[in-house]
């Protein structure tokens, strides 16, 4: 929606960093000191976690959860000073990247400031205390978006983070917003800062069907790109994909396909999905298979759809599970050449596209426990994406056309005969 930048965004690698345990010292100036390592592997975008204070009240764990805030001006002194944010601004910028921040607009901690000094601009039940409108979400309540003076009030946030040089946002469970503030927040956005980032958070098709069966107001993945984000969440197809990786029925896959396919046909032709199965909600791929040649097909298989790659901090060193939310658990750093240097060819992979502009990308229906994904591009040219998801898949598929393809993976000949094919591991083909 917001000008020339989001043509390139399909392209970009975005790196999800979780300020307090991404080093050991958690801190803005911290990952200033990581710059040039995070450049080196090719990242276009950094994305922070919320940096804003955390409540005290209810507070989970030790230290508390991000996503509990008590003051959306404000800085977590825990993670730096204002001034420390701004070096970090300026320090991204100088190496050519851009850096978007979590933006918490359904709910604050329930001691936040606007709870404090406005708690009319609070979500109420029907008894009229403070609430959650759906959850057990025991640290933070609601906020009332269809009150004019709160939308105004967390427009005026954004304006004041934009003002600081901040690139984009990421919006917590987007879909929960009124269209009242989006419309508000949109209308700012394209007067004074047009090139904006927005990815949004939004929701599973199942909580979405929930909060609806409850008169709960969810607005749908084709509101919000009309609303003016760039990229949302995969979580239209990914939890068959994750139903699919937990239980190992095939029914979950094929479902999994089939709503890539309904992707495609669903949304608007520029939207985009970002690409990455890990983040900080969700299992790392490591905790569905410690095999190698399936973590390998876990990771390959979205850098190659259309959109950007996702990268949650540790993808790269393989970390082995999620960083703890509410306490300090520092990202292990101990790297595995051979598979750092896989992800760095798929981020290779990623940028190479920039020459081809990835126009669609569609995958194959066939029952089978792989995912055969066909990229269609501008000039005329036409890639196989194969991710077995077993070993020594045995893969028979019309859509594979017979001939001698080049694995850019590897740079090695792949021969297809008889549209068949087995391998135990991820192939990107491209014609010889």
């Amino acid at each position: 929606m917001f000008n020339n930048y989001k043509d390139e965004l399909a392209n970009k690698v975005i790196y999800q960093i979780y300020t307090r345990n991404f080093t050991r010292e958690g801190t803005f100036n911290a990952i200033s000191e990581k710059l040039d390592y995070l450049k080196d592997l090719g990242v276009d975008i950094i994305y922070l976690l919320p940096i804003s204070p955390i409540g005290k009240l209810n507070r989970k764990g030790k230290l508390g959860s991000p996503y509990a805030i008590e003051d959306y001006l404000a800085i977590n002194p825990e993670l730096g000073t204002l001034d420390d944010l701004t070096n970090l601004i300026i320090n991204t910028h100088a190496k050519k990247m851009k850096i978007i921040i979590d933006i918490v607009f359904n709910h604050t901690s329930r001691d936040s400031k606007i709870s404090l000094v406005h708690p009319d601009w609070m979500y109420r039940d029907k008894n009229g205390q403070m609430a959650n409108k759906v959850g057990d979400w025991s640290d933070v309540y609601d906020l009332d978006l269809e009150n004019d003076e709160l939308c105004n009030y967390l427009v005026d946030v954004i304006d004041y983070y934009s003002s600081l040089g901040i690139d984009g946002y990421r919006f917590d469970v987007v879909s929960l917003l009124s269209r009242k503030f989006l419309e508000k927040l949109q209308k700012m956005l394209l007067e004074k800062y047009p090139n904006t980032i927005l990815l949004g958070e939004s929701v599973e098709p199942s909580f979405n069907g929930y909060l609806r069966s409850r008169n709960i107001s969810c607005l749908s993945d084709g509101e919000l790109y009309q609303l003016g984000f760039d990229m949302l969440y995969m979580y239209d197809c990914y939890p068959y994909l994750r139903s699919y990786l937990e239980n190992g029925n095939l029914n979950d896959l094929n479902v999994f396909k089939m709503a890539l396919l309904h992707e495609n046909s669903a949304n608007p032709k520029d939207s985009l999905r970002i690409r990455g199965l890990e983040n900080h909600d969700q299992k790392r791929i490591y905790e569905f298979s410690k095999k190698k040649n399936i973590m390998m097909s876990l990771a390959a298989m979205t850098p190659f759809m259309k959109g950007p790659m996702f990268i949650y901090n540790g993808l790269e060193t393989k970390a082995k599970k999620v960083l703890n939310l509410f306490n300090k658990d520092s990202l292990d750093w101990s790297i595995d050449e051979d598979w750092f240097n896989f992800i760095r060819r798929l981020i290779v992979y990623k940028k190479d596209q920039i020459s081809r502009e990835l126009l669609l990308s569609l995958p194959s229906l066939k029952d089978g426990a792989y995912l055969l994904i066909t990229n269609y591009y501008s000039n005329g040219q036409k890639a196989y994406g194969i991710f077995p998801l077993k070993n020594n898949v045995k893969i028979f598929d019309d859509d594979l056309e017979d001939g001698i393809y080049i694995n850019y993976l590897t740079n090695k000949e792949v021969i297809i005969s008889n549209h068949l094919l087995k391998t135990s591991l991820p192939l990107y083909l491209f014609k010889k």
